[in-house]
């Protein structure tokens, strides 16, 4: 990353949950592009989220941008912190470049979801991103 502009974007809240205990979910997307590749995803949980909890971060992938693709996957617990997603390289035909990850690349709007979780509970994140 020598070299390049590192930023950090958020926080981006997912909504405060609501349902039944243990069922509650709440999402929301952002309002504009988040444009980078993510070099690491800070999560942090908010009230008193159950360890059956689950985040999905991902690209929303509203037209005219590419289809949607997770950029992070949480699920049961409630442990905050930071994390470091990749993606498998791949030749130009499509193949699979064996032990070779790289940063997830995103240019569009965000949508951060909280799923299993309690009444009120929510998460917050951020990315940060390398451009």
């Amino acid at each position: 990353m020598c070299g390049e502009f590192v930023r950090l974007a958020g926080p981006f809240n997912s909504g405060a949950a609501v349902g039944e205990a243990g069922l509650a979910t709440a999402n929301t997307s952002t309002s504009a592009n988040v444009i980078g590749r993510v070099a690491a995803v800070y999560v942090r949980y908010n009230d008193s989220p159950p360890a059956t909890t689950d985040v999905t971060i991902k690209a929303l992938g509203t037209s005219p941008m590419a289809p949607t693709y997770n950029i992070l996957v949480r699920t049961s617990t409630a442990t905050a912190g930071w994390f470091y997603p990749r993606v498998q390289v791949t030749d130009t035909t499509g193949g699979a470049i064996a032990s070779t990850y790289d940063l997830l690349p995103v240019y569009d709007r965000v949508n951060v979801l909280i799923d299993q979780a309690n009444a009120a509970d929510s998460v917050d994140v951020w990315l940060l991103l390398v451009s």
